[in-house]
């Protein structure tokens, strides 16, 4: 008997012996995994400002470019009404042209009608030249030639009888070509008058209009030059924005690596501890079979009402597993358990150690409450405020449902905060952080448990 049992406290040392081995060992990993230097990580202040800073450029710019397309449509206006008084002044032009034609043309009356003028006086004293060498001067002919008063000689009726005798009518014409001639003259200096006016109007508004013109071609020229640099600074946003939300995806990316890294090893800690175990109790340490890793929170309990101190506890308890496989119907409140195989498809989550998606909430969640291992139920069972999308908090749950009703609900995940979601989503993939609208299609609601 002491022989034997000292072979099983024998048998059960070297068991204990390598699973503290093994555990010690793997314990490196993730201590290593921790070391490892993480990227730049951006603060959610620093990527709220640059995306402020780019939608207020980009208002901007949208301001600027209505500014600049108002002043395109003025300076069309200011150039239509330059080329208006351009014409407007073309058209003075040909007018004043006419106008010193038609004078031109009324002088030259002017000078026919003095000669005609001249004319009429030569043959009028030639007459009286010829009457008065032949014979007495008598009738007519005398008293135009001894009328002390010429005017008083035109108010004669022999003077009248004499021009009707011998058809002296070229002093009339003389009186009408003069009378013409006055007319014409007073008619062109009145156009000359009115065309200087019409082409001092028009140039004036031919400069008015030009004035106009090259102002808002100046203040369009400002106004494209403030686009451009506020464009420039829209740019430089963009880029300040992009480069730190890469930031934040490589800082992302390097969590989940090394959450992976970390799942990985506790999973391969798990099961050399299982293994160890079984060991010990085939060599006479017990069956193996009483281990539990730890107490389970009382049945159905719940921890008090919702805090924020709650909420990022239940989203740190899901990090911890961030990186390790989806498994069917896998998971409860104290970690991650293997799967479910289906017969009716591909999956093989029977051999998968891992969660689902509402069995990752139940161990988030587990050391306050203990809800159904189903995310249609947990949208009520978890608490009775439903925030919406815009209050969540770190630590509520967030579920999809296939046909936008509670009974459809077939997806649940669990806020992070910044937008982020960690989740469980299908099998082949592993529980990882997803931007919130890019889970899937057809959002349902939230839950803030314990409320």
């Amino acid at each position: 008997m002491d022989a034997c049992r000292s072979r099983r406290l024998a048998a059960r040392a070297a068991a204990l012996v390598a699973v503290v081995a093994v555990t010690a060992g793997l314990m490196i990993v993730p201590q290593q995994a921790a070391r490892a230097t993480p990227p730049t990580n951006p603060s959610n202040g620093e990527l709220k400002g640059a995306a402020a800073k780019k939608a207020q450029l980009a208002d901007r710019v949208g301001q600027l470019s209505a500014q600049v397309a108002d002043l395109e449509n003025e300076v069309a206006q200011r150039q239509a009404a330059a080329e208006l008084a351009e014409q407007k002044y073309a058209l003075a032009r040909q007018k004043l042209e006419q106008a010193k034609t038609q004078v031109s043309a009324t002088r030259q009356r002017q000078v026919q009608a003095q000669q005609d003028v001249d004319k009429a006086a030569q043959q009028f004293s030639a007459f009286v030249r010829a009457s008065y060498m032949s014979s007495p001067i008598t009738g007519p002919a005398s008293g135009l030639l001894t009328a002390d008063d010429p005017t008083a000689l035109l108010g004669r009726s022999d003077i009248t009888q004499y021009a009707a005798a011998h058809r002296l009518d070229i002093i009339g014409s003389l009186t009408r070509a003069k009378v013409a001639k006055t007319n014409a003259t007073s008619a062109a200096r009145a156009a000359e008058i009115a065309q200087a006016k019409a082409k001092d109007a028009a140039a004036q508004a031919r400069n008015a209009a030009e004035a106009a013109l090259n102002a808002a071609r100046a203040e369009q020229q400002a106004l494209s030059e403030r686009l451009a640099a506020t464009q420039s600074a829209l740019m430089s946003a963009r880029l300040q924005l992009a480069t730190l939300t890469n930031q934040r995806a490589r800082y992302l990316k390097w969590q989940h690596d090394q959450a992976v890294a970390r799942a990985k090893a506790e999973a391969a800690r798990r099961a050399a501890e299982e293994r160890a175990r079984r060991n010990a109790a085939a060599n006479g340490g017990g069956n193996g079979n009483n281990w539990a890793p730890g107490p389970p929170p009382p049945a159905g309990a719940i921890g008090g009402s919702w805090t924020a101190a709650a909420g990022q506890a239940a989203v740190n308890r899901a990090m911890h597993y961030l990186g390790i496989a989806y498994s069917y119907a896998a998971g409860n409140y104290y970690g991650p358990t293997y799967g479910v195989a289906i017969d009716y498809d591909s999956r093989n989550d029977g051999s998968v150690y891992g969660f689902d998606c509402s069995g990752l909430v139940m161990y988030a969640w587990g050391p306050w409450a203990h809800w159904d291992h189903y995310a249609a139920n947990q949208y009520w069972q978890a608490g009775s405020y439903h925030p919406d999308s815009g209050s969540l908090l770190p630590g509520d749950l967030v579920f999809w449902s296939g046909d936008g009703t509670q009974a459809g609900i077939g997806h649940v995940a669990i806020y992070i905060g910044g937008g982020n979601v960690i989740q469980a989503p299908h099998s082949g993939d592993i529980v990882r952080i997803t931007p919130l609208w890019q889970v899937e299609p057809g959002y349902f609601g939230a839950t803030r448990p314990l409320t």
